[in-house]
């Protein structure tokens, strides 16, 4: 795109202010138009005081709907509202205020007002930069994070107290980001973080010394900071770490501000490397209250494929402290258009790696990962084991569209009185379902499903289980795959999610009047447009749990004796 060339009477305009411009203004000399590769620019020259200031006016290739950037043509630093030497000078018009009627012209005038009021005072103009904090932190490699719990941990020590502790740290694409993750030896800890670092992380040694009020400062080497600690009294660190060889973070506290070298190198010629500290709060709270409720609670996620693996992170996001994963399945390279893992999973089992990606999204949950398929050809003391780690859970996610793992899963919340959710994206992307039951509120789930069919013979349409929702298996049967991109499933699941939250977080209550809702994301089937949802009236609750009937109190009691017998006849 080539402003000038699509709007030459614009250009021309420009042309024209810029010249009436310089014919008028003493301070002004030396307008030289041309081209920077296929940008139109003015040079000229500004005349503030005993000075002349040579400049250039760029005009970008989205102009006038963007602001022109003035930079110094010798690399020159005029003011402190310039970004860099070679940087532009930061002006009254600009990308935050930018109208498209603002001139070339203006912007050179605005730059006078600018250079010539600090020529005149000898102070620096009146500051409008209202910079971000991730604009502040955009070229910072080393970033080390603190938290109002961290300064309260800091804080607890005494004024020339030195602790011994540890840090964790990543990197991630470039940037090294380290907080602190202990005060104190791990045996007898003064403070732990509770905003621990998912993921890849390395531990390494740290050392925290409280120095009075004003004693920390930035360092450019270690032998600064070997001067700052022993004019505070601490000649032994100060020596341990000049003798030392390991990677130790340093943590200089004065009660108000951190400062953080990390020190490395070999004893003798240590090296340092200072951390800008960021503070990382969160700027308040972003959950509801009720999902408190969520941190003492157990997930049974059953198949962890597309559907599965986003429902559990979405869980884990909100606070679910526990997590069952069951899935036999190693993820292959095509499941990537639609799983929530990525390239580092490939060729691992899903269970697994899921509790893995859990733990980087929240490091305080824990999981049970199951690699046996539930139903599956497996020996019956682990499938026993799988289903009774299922059965500890608070809520059952069927994630399968299997009707194999319906029915098991089906069998188990039925038995424990464990309430249910399960889901299913129907092929081609025309939409999906979602269900949640809970014990004596809604029926049991296979009666759910009879229920759920029966509406669907009443809507005219069949009932779209064709077989292109099961997993993938290495049975060597072709099946046939779903055809439904990832925002197609992320729907779905982000539904599913939200009945699983509902019911672990509102135990008593519900935000939704209805248990099962098939929801459209195109015209076919059902579904007259894309986000048309129906809700289906699953009507009353039958029997949850197992009811015992005399018949079978009779049959326990002779059950027990032939037992009884037999192992006093072993005797």
């Amino acid at each position: 795109m080539i402003w000038w060339a699509e709007q030459p009477g614009r250009a021309q305009s420009e042309r024209n202010a810029i010249g009436d411009l310089a014919e008028n203004s003493p301070w002004l000399a030396n307008v030289e138009m041309r081209l920077a590769g296929t940008q139109l620019a003015f040079d000229f020259d500004l005349e503030v005081g005993e000075r002349t200031i040579p400049l250039t006016l760029v005009y970008p290739d989205f102009f006038p709907d963007a602001a022109p950037s003035i930079l110094t043509r010798n690399r020159e630093l005029l003011s402190g509202h310039q970004y860099g030497p070679s940087g532009e000078l930061c002006l009254e018009h600009r990308p935050d205020n930018w109208m498209p009627d603002v001139t070339g012209a203006m912007m050179i005038e605005s730059a006078h007002r600018l250079l010539s009021s600090e020529d005149e005072t000898g102070r620096p103009a009146p500051a409008d930069h209202r910079t971000t904090r991730a604009q502040r932190m955009r070229y910072s490699a080393f970033r080390f994070l603190f938290y109002r719990d961290t300064l309260t941990g800091l804080g607890s020590l005494a004024e020339g107290q030195v602790a011994e502790g540890q840090m964790q740290e990543q990197d991630v694409a470039g940037t090294y980001v380290a907080q602190l993750s202990r005060i104190g030896t791990a045996d007898a800890p003064l403070w732990s973080e509770t905003k621990k670092r998912g993921g890849d992380v390395r531990s390494f040694p740290a050392v925290v010394v409280r120095v009075p009020a004003g004693g920390g400062r930035a360092l450019k080497d270690f032998d600064e900071l070997k001067a700052l600690l022993w004019a505070h009294g601490h000649s032994g660190l100060a020596t341990e770490l000049k003798d030392g060889s390991d990677l130790v973070g340093v943590v200089l506290f004065n009660g108000q501000r951190i400062h953080v070298p990390m020190v490395f190198g070999d004893p003798g010629a240590r090296k340092l490397i200072s951390y800008d500290a960021v503070f990382a709060e969160a700027d308040g709270v972003r959950l509801d209250p009720e999902y408190e409720r969520l941190k003492t609670s157990k997930v049974a996620i059953v198949g962890c494929g597309s559907v599965g693996s986003k429902v559990a992170v979405q869980l884990a996001r909100s606070g679910v402290g526990s997590f069952v994963l069951v899935d036999g399945d190693v993820l292959s390279a095509g499941n990537l258009v639609r799983n929530e893992l990525d390239w580092r999973s490939v060729g691992v089992h899903k269970a697994p790696a899921l509790g893995a990606r859990l733990m980087e999204v929240n490091a305080d949950c824990t999981f049970t990962a199951r690699t046996n398929p539930l139903g599956g050809q497996e020996s019956g003391a682990m499938a026993a084991a799988t289903m009774a780690a299922i059965e500890t859970c608070d809520l059952i996610v069927d994630a399968t569209a299997d009707p194999g793992v319906f029915n098991l899963c089906s069998a188990i919340a039925r038995r424990a009185e464990k309430p249910m959710c399960w889901a299913q994206v129907f092929g081609g992307g025309a939409g999906g379902i979602v269900v949640r039951l809970r014990p004596d509120l809604d029926p049991t789930p296979l009666t759910a499903r009879q229920r759920i069919e029966a509406w669907y013979g009443e809507q005219g349409v069949d009932w779209p289980d064709d077989g292109s929702a099961k997993p993938y298996e290495d049975t060597g049967t072709e099946g046939v795959p779903l055809i439904a991109d990832d925002a197609d499933v992320a729907v779905i699941a982000s539904h599913l999610s939200r009945f699983a939250i509902d019911v672990l977080a509102r135990p008593e209550a519900t935000t939704f009047p209805y248990s099962a809702y098939v929801i459209g994301l195109s015209d076919r089937w059902l579904f007259t447009a894309p986000f048309d949802v129906r809700p289906i009236d699953l009507g009353a609750s039958d029997a949850w749990g197992v009811e015992p009937g005399t018949a079978d109190i009779a049959a326990l009691k002779e059950l027990l004796a032939n037992l009884t017998t037999k192992k006093n006849d072993e005797d």
